[in-house]
């Protein structure tokens, strides 16, 4: 199992439209993958499919002591499994959230007990800025991608992501690396005077590929499709199988 935390400082930068593409590029490279949507905003489901509305449940109902994960995990068109965040208001909102203060490691205590094979990927979708959602992902993934924009308000939390990186790490930090990926790029020259300033300032940690701007990414949307299922050509489609290539290589060789 090998588990990515997709993070954001800051709001807006199609961090959870971008973990649903990379999920479904994973699958499609045939390893078995899980979405865990950690955001109270529970929109991830709309990327894969969405839900039935008797199928309401998801990881913020665990809050007993004998819940597994496989009893909130749906199976999305797309091959791939994906807990949504659920819908249960805010009193449930707020017992989970108490839980997670108290237990670290209740995530990836969870994922432990998953029983998911050898070569599964798992991805988390985190709300943006520091809550306690993404200490649960950070101290339960293996390699954290941090989403940006070339903008210069993702520029200027770049030292605020990275403070929180470190932060949330756990001491026995399991964390085999960390890597920030340009989304929404357009050829504005201040956006490729801001790309060209996180290259400066992250070097090889910037991953290789920028994913451009495309109306296809809210059309696919509004059809509750990946946009690698809605448009296999696409010039973004093909950035994020760039992206895709790139984490699977941070992933152990046993992957």
């Amino acid at each position: 199992m090998f588990v990515i935390a997709v993070v954001s400082a800051k709001g807006g930068v199609g961090k959870t439209t971008l973990s649903a593409n990379l999920a479904v590029g994973i699958a499609q490279r045939g390893h078995p993958t899980l979405v865990v949507d950690l955001d109270p905003q529970n929109a991830l489901q709309w990327h894969l499919g969405g839900l039935d509305q008797n199928e309401c449940k998801g990881i913020s109902a665990l809050t007993g002591t004998r819940t597994r994960l496989a009893g909130v995990t749906h199976a999305s068109p797309y091959h791939v499994y994906f807990s949504p965040y659920g819908r249960g208001g805010e009193v449930q909102r707020q017992r989970f959230e108490s839980i997670l203060e108290k237990q670290d490691d209740w995530l990836r205590g969870k994922l432990q007990k998953a029983n998911l094979s050898e070569n599964a990927i798992v991805l988390l979708d985190t709300p943006p800025g520091p809550s306690v959602y993404l200490k649960q992902a950070i101290h339960a993934a293996d390699y954290v991608l941090a989403v940006v924009l070339a903008d210069a308000a993702s520029y200027s939390t770049l030292p605020e992501m990275e403070e929180l990186i470190s932060a949330y790490r756990p001491p026995s930090a399991q964390i085999t690396g960390s890597a920030y990926v340009i989304n929404q790029s357009a050829k504005r020259q201040l956006a490729q005077d801001v790309l060209a300033l996180f290259h400066t300032q992250l070097g090889e940690r910037m991953v290789p590929w920028v994913i451009p701007e495309d109306a296809e990414v809210e059309e696919a949307l509004a059809y509750e499709c990946p946009l690698l299922h809605y448009r296999p050509d696409n010039p973004a489609t093909k950035k994020i199988q760039s992206v895709v290539d790139w984490l699977l290589l941070r992933a152990p060789k046993s992957h």
